[in-house]
């Protein structure tokens, strides 16, 4: 049964086998042949947990499928493919940008093309939340703060989501302001995370590769923000990474939401994140919550009596009795997925009124009304 996890249920995209003949990943030529008869790859699934080394090679290896069982071009695996599993380090890396960093690329000045973004591998605080799939919202990131005490370990205060290899999107209160005396600079970005808390992330007896922990060349919030906006007006930013990130499956970038969309009251999102959970106490798993969008006619008429004047390029989304996204995950996104299947960032987490009250909902910074200065940031960064 594990194998059709791996083969079967996880794999997005697999070679047709055109004849019986076909060549393994390396190199070699061989038979497309059901698994049950390639004794060395049946011999992958007595290891518990699996590698994600050898994950990578089994699906490199597939081939197709008889029936509902899968096909793959036997061979003998790689000698380095038998280790025991990579773990991750136990000291926590610390990325610091030393003025070196990948060189300008046309790649980095747009967000990832729509035709490939948002492909979700799977099919401040997380109130009311669920764990995610390992391999689900690939492009989630954990922003990583230095403080001004360089013998303190990095902290993760804040979440954002990968547009492009070499951008990740996040809020601006996540990058400038009180954030800089309170909890210390931004250094970093981690991608592909899980469990905050193991050295290696393995979930149902797979195992995921080790985190991209890559240094942060320049944060770029939008220059409308203000810490002094009640409504935290502009509430969006760019982060350029030192390098491109990997691209793996497990680190994905998202779509940005398209700018015809109508949004209206009660379409479902979901918000994602590490923050805290109804215990008090942060997840260290990577967690998923479905909430509505809310009406906006009520949600600015709610938070004016707070003194706070919601914008037209703010939107509303919760006010469900303990479930929101609040402070552990400012910064993280609202997100939809489309008819087709694809995922699109709607919105970045920005505040609320407490975690979780009955009929408030979140206030989010809605991306489509920054589509022009995401687009012209990106061009003008990467010069």
């Amino acid at each position: 049964m594990k194998c059709f996890i791996v083969l079967f249920g996880v794999t997005l995209l697999w070679r047709s086998a055109v004849s019986q003949q076909c060549q393994t990943p390396l190199g070699r030529t061989s038979n497309c042949i059901s698994l049950y008869q390639c004794p060395s790859l049946v011999a992958v699934f007595e290891q518990n947990p699996l590698p994600y080394e050898l994950v990578a090679f089994l699906r490199q290896s597939q081939c197709g499928f008889a029936g509902n069982v899968p096909k793959v071009c036997c061979g003998p695996l790689p000698n380095q493919q038998t280790a025991t599993t990579t773990q991750r380090s136990q000291v926590t890396p610390r990325p610091q940008f030393n003025g070196q960093a990948d060189p300008v690329s046309s790649e980095d000045s747009a967000p990832y093309p729509r035709k490939q973004c948002g492909i979700d591998t799977n099919g401040d605080r997380i109130y009311g939340g669920v764990d995610t799939e390992l391999d689900e919202f690939p492009w989630m990131a954990l922003l990583g703060y230095q403080p001004r005490d360089s013998s303190k370990p990095l902290t993760y205060q804040c979440g954002g989501v990968l547009i492009n290899r070499r951008y990740v999107m996040s809020a601006a209160h996540c990058v400038v302001g009180e954030i800089e005396n309170v909890v210390g600079k931004l250094t970093s970005a981690r991608l592909g995370e899980y469990d905050i808390k193991n050295n290696q992330d393995c979930l149902n007896g797979v195992c995921a590769e080790p985190v991209q922990e890559i240094a942060v060349m320049s944060a770029h919030p939008h220059p409308g923000y203000s810490d002094k906006n009640t409504n935290r007006r502009d509430d969006i930013s760019l982060i350029r990474l030192a390098r491109r990130a990997t691209l793996t499956y497990y680190i994905q970038p998202i779509c940005l939401v398209d700018t015809s969309l109508r949004i209206e009251p009660g379409t479902d999102v979901f918000v994602a994140g590490w923050g805290k959970t109804l215990s008090g106490k942060s997840s260290q798993v990577k967690q998923k919550l479905n909430l509505p969008v809310f009406s906006k006619h009520e949600c600015v008429a709610k938070y004016r009596d707070l003194g706070a004047d919601i914008t037209d390029k703010q939107l509303c989304a919760g006010g469900n009795f303990a479930e929101d996204a609040c402070r552990g995950d400012s910064g993280g996104p609202l997100m939809r997925r489309t008819p087709s299947g694809q995922w699109e960032a709607v919105a970045v987490v920005s505040f609320g009124y407490g975690c979780g009250r009955d009929g408030w909902p979140g206030i989010y910074t809605a991306v489509q009304g920054y589509i022009d200065w995401i687009q012209n940031t990106l061009r003008s960064t990467n010069v």
